[in-house]
């Protein structure tokens, strides 16, 4: 009971920031619009979907505060001079650097880079080995690291998620690739062979579909529309190189570099410039080596070729393009490279080695 009253008072504190109180159909409004990007990031970075809300809920009192509405920044993170390039919101005239948030485009933008800005950290690094479910864990964790100067911080977010049964979102993740596999080290002779290096993946996580099954899924003939390009060849493997000045793809909203960002399936990129490594890439991205090459599905030590894509966030689980032909010498991390789509679900989706397929053959990317 004590503990019950403790975070009640905690809550009731939370609903007085700043001396104005947050109507809870204002929070519960929050909650319906905004689940879903928490899910989404959760999938992505295998962040809490309840943490991530209820960070939001308390550091923009719902999205009601100027920093939220002015600035779409609705975790209250500063600029951080020495990292952040993008657009500065300054809460007071005198242009303090104590007052200088950044300023996003959209809240999409402003959840993408919270995931960021905890992803990246070495501070925050156990976390990510704790359970999704276990949303106290995250909450203390992330005062521990010093996340937030308030002392209770972690009590009032877990009084957020249990007000506002939050923790069900939790239950949304997916359990394929729970935990960050490591980089696999070899030595600077290893040839680099996709295929065996993920063999015992493939055999643990692929079930065979019954034969009847595949031979009903190729029947299922789906429009593919993507831009050709011509996939250059290293050391006999295929890997997924596009040239400067003429990337099929848009764009993309990337404040953390002064390079070329772009986006393929909803996932942004950057091309390799000659003389890159993950190391430098890492350091100028402002994130680990390990995360690059975790993102990018390379554990080996190889380095990137110039012209060769290199994901700066966790590939999709889904793809628009159902299907993949295959041509010589293609690999599964080729395909996934090419698609924007994780590794281990491209290996799930297919029965098994490449091994079993032949040139002209169809790989499911994202058919169902």
């Amino acid at each position: 009971m004590k503990r019950i009253f403790c975070l009640i008072m905690v809550f009731a504190a939370f609903l007085m920031v700043w001396g104005q109180p947050v109507p809870e159909k204002v929070i519960r409004d929050y909650v319906d619009t905004h689940k879903g990007l928490a899910v989404q990031e959760m999938e992505a970075y295998k962040i809490p979907a309840s943490i991530t809300l209820a960070q939001a809920i308390y550091a923009s009192k719902a999205g009601s505060n100027r920093v939220a509405k002015e600035a779409n920044n609705h975790f209250g993170i500063t600029c951080h001079a020495n990292e952040w390039v993008g657009d500065t919101y300054y809460e007071t005239e005198d242009r303090s650097p104590d007052h200088c948030y950044r300023k996003y485009a959209d809240v999409e933008n402003s959840y993408r880079d919270h995931s960021l800005f905890l992803a990246k950290r070495p501070r925050y690094a156990s976390l990510f080995e704790l359970p999704i479910t276990d949303y106290r864990a995250w909450a203390r964790g992330l005062k521990e690291a010093g996340y937030a100067g308030n002392p209770r911080y972690a009590d009032t977010l877990i009084a957020i998620i249990q007000k506002y049964d939050l923790a069900k979102f939790d239950a949304l993740a997916k359990p394929v690739s729970e935990k960050p596999v490591g980089v696999k080290e070899q030595t600077q002779n290893q040839s680099v062979d996709n295929q065996s290096l993920y063999k015992k993946e493939h055999e643990n996580a692929v079930k065979e579909e019954p034969r009847a099954q595949q031979e009903e899924s190729k029947k299922q003939v789906e429009p593919v529309d993507f831009p050709k390009t011509t996939p250059r060849t290293v050391d006999d493997v295929h890997v997924f190189v596009l040239e400067s000045g003429k990337v099929p793809f848009k764009q993309a909203y990337y404040p953390y570099t002064k390079r070329a960002v772009y986006e393929n399936n909803k996932t942004k990129f950057i091309l390799a410039k000659a003389g890159d490594t993950y190391a430098s890439l890492a350091t100028s991205l402002q994130m680990t080596e390990k995360n690059l090459r975790m993102y990018n599905d390379v554990y080996d030590n190889s380095e990137p070729v110039e012209g060769e894509v290199v994901y700066v966030e966790m590939k999709s689980t889904k793809s628009p393009v159902g299907y993949h032909i295959l041509s010589e010498k293609d690999t599964y991390h080729y395909v996934s490279q090419l698609y924007g789509v994780q590794l281990k679900i491209l290996i799930k989706r297919n029965s098994g080695s490449l091994k079993n397929y032949k040139v002209g053959d169809r790989i499911c990317v994202g058919c169902k």
